[in-house]
């Protein structure tokens, strides 16, 4: 009897885990391009933002992010055009670096989403500098991971940098290395190219715009005074998490990660009258 009833236990927990799975689902853009995304819980919307040669799955289903966002939440983690399961044209000039964030407003737009807690890493944390400039108006906070906003003054983005422990990436542990592993090279190569050949014209940040708080999370190797000292000078509601002996390639993988961004996103969410 008792094996019956830890059989069954496990049969709920496995269906109550099946039942919770992301939804996969597509959004076709202004240029035609489809785009991939991961949907699940409800509730206050949370985009996520992938980093370069990641995927929604690798960064944030393999991490335990989304699953940990969706139990409060309406999570979407998108797949950026020519990397995870998202159309991967091969044509540089479909790469331009405006439209990354352009991507993320019109779906946003289509899913009837006014406004969204957006969270990136790496590449999807660049993401979020035209985001701020572009519809600040559409954020309800904004959480920069492995990123951020670099000092404009070369000299005072030198003197940020020294200030950081010098460290190397590591190899990742095995979680870390699930990020990147779904890759399409010849979308990468073109993808760069078309990022290098037609760089992001989006006008610089106005910090009295950006009146939400702003969280950046970075691993302690990984330059965190260099991506926040102009953040720390500027914003009126921001702050910073580094994550002890980790690295560009490891901090996102780390626990510390996951609970961050859920606390901070939980901890400012509008709350219903």
């Amino acid at each position: 009897m008792r094996g019956v009833l830890i059989l069954l236990f496990v049969a709920f927990l496995g269906g109550a885990a099946h039942a919770q799975a992301p939804a996969s689902k597509f959004a076709t853009v202004s240029d035609g391009v489809r785009i991939h995304y991961l949907e699940a819980g409800a509730g206050t919307p949370v985009i996520l933002l992938h980093g370069s040669t990641g995927t929604a799955e690798s960064n944030y289903v393999a991490t335990g992010i989304l699953p940990a966002l969706a139990a409060e939440h309406r999570v979407l983690a998108l797949d950026f055009r020519g990397q995870g399961r998202s159309d991967r044209p091969t044509a540089p000039k479909r790469y331009a670096s405006d439209r990354f964030p352009q991507d993320v407003l019109e779906i946003m737009d289509q899913l009837g989403i006014e406004k969204a807690h957006m969270a990136g890493y790496s590449m999807g944390g660049e993401m979020m500098a035209p985001l701020l400039a572009l519809a600040p108006g559409r954020i309800i906070t904004a959480t920069f991971g492995g990123s951020g906003l670099l000092e404009p003054d070369r000299r005072a983005d030198a003197a940020a940098l020294a200030q950081d422990p010098k460290g190397r990436d590591r190899e990742p542990p095995p979680l870390a290395r699930k990020l990147w592993v779904e890759r399409n090279l010849e979308a990468l190569r073109a993808m760069e190219q078309g990022r290098r050949a037609q760089p992001a014209t989006t006008p610089a940040i106005d910090p009295r715009r950006v009146s939400f708080p702003v969280l950046a999370i970075i691993g302690e190797y990984d330059t965190p005074t260099r991506f926040t000292a102009l953040m720390r000078r500027s914003l009126p509601d921001f702050r910073l998490v580094v994550l002890k002996g980790r690295d560009h390639a490891t901090a996102l993988a780390d626990p510390g990660y996951k609970e961050a961004l859920v606390e901070f996103i939980n901890a400012h969410d509008p709350k219903a009258p």
